[in-house]
């Protein structure tokens, strides 16, 4: 396979609508985004500055994500990128029990602010949190990784777009490429007692848009991918071994999705020439969906009010 790898972030847009693309201040496209429907894909990146994202509603969930999966970097990592492709040399690496300390921080710096669920769920990941992390750990070391491991490159691909595609990696060596998924518990109705119960997550095969994600690290490196799965009772390792989704017939069938997508995304860009109230009004919001729009009720409104202004323009 020709593997296109760079660690350039500004890496240059080379297409016939170069310089229509730099109006959106657009460069790349990433499988996150293309996860994302495109009434939210829009709005959200073209409508809101860096500083206005980070302001959304993260919840309990993706927190839990952040807290474990962020520093296995700093435990396993000979050599970890930033996000402007500097290398940064790992030469003390955290212990396990330093790890365990790191991600007690992050859980604690939280605040679940929003309601009464969140914080119930915020709650409940404090008791099992070493527990996942113990499941990954244990996941991790049974992959045996030898040789240099890297972690956060900045990887590309072009699908046959006029975009590339770009991806930060959670581990890689020379020869396998790992992606890292927790699994948080779910959170069941409240009872009579005032509180909720939760339970936790099976992990019977991958997520389809996780396999989609990991075809890109694979297309990007040519390395065997793995993905790991970790909640508070056990830890699953997928690979084209025991999973359809990550054979290489499922790979090429995930990038030709990733495709489609960004040919449809370039397409609604192009045909909105700049003009952002066009480009709203060339999608639907789709307000009813479940996950995309819980960022915070104040955001919601003002997404509303940016896509009528569109329709009424």
């Amino acid at each position: 396979m020709n593997a296109q790898i760079s660690t350039d972030f500004k890496q240059l847009i080379e297409s016939p609508n170069a310089k229509l693309f730099a109006k959106y201040l657009f460069d790349h496209h990433s499988p996150s985004q293309l996860n994302l429907p495109e009434g939210h894909w829009s709005w959200k990146y073209f409508c809101c500055t860096q500083e206005i994202r980070r302001n959304f509603k993260f919840g309990a969930k993706p927190r839990l994500g952040v807290a474990i999966g962020g520093q296995v970097a700093w435990v396993y990592g000979d050599i970890i990128w930033t996000f402007n492709s500097e290398k940064i040399i790992n030469k003390n690496k955290l212990t396990f029990k330093q790890y365990l300390k790191e991600v007690d921080v992050e859980l604690l710096q939280y605040n679940p602010m929003f309601d009464d669920k969140e914080v119930a769920q915020h709650a409940y990941h404090k008791k099992i949190a070493h527990r996942v992390c113990y499941n990954l750990f244990k996941a991790i070391k049974s992959l045996s990784l030898q040789g240099t491991i890297e972690s956060e490159a900045n990887r590309y691909y072009n699908v046959g777009t006029e975009i590339d595609l770009l991806g930060r990696t959670d581990l890689e060596n020379e020869t396998c490429i790992i992606e890292i998924k927790i699994l948080p518990p779910r959170r069941g109705k409240l009872k009579k007692d005032g509180t909720y119960g939760f339970s936790t997550q099976s992990i019977k095969e991958p997520k389809l848009d996780h396999a989609r994600q990991l075809s890109f690290y694979w297309a990007a490196t040519g390395k065997r991918p793995f993905l790991v799965y970790a909640n508070e009772k056990e830890y699953t390792i997928f690979d084209p071994s025991n999973s359809d989704l990550l054979t290489e017939a499922a790979m090429k069938d995930h990038l030709k999705f990733y495709k489609s997508k960004a040919k449809l995304r370039e397409n609604l860009l192009i045909q909105a020439d700049g003009d952002i109230n066009k480009l709203l009004s060339l999608v639907n919001p789709d307000w009813e969906h479940p996950f995309y729009w819980d960022i915070g009720d104040e955001f919601v409104e003002q997404a509303k009010r940016d896509f009528n202004k569109a329709m009424e323009g």
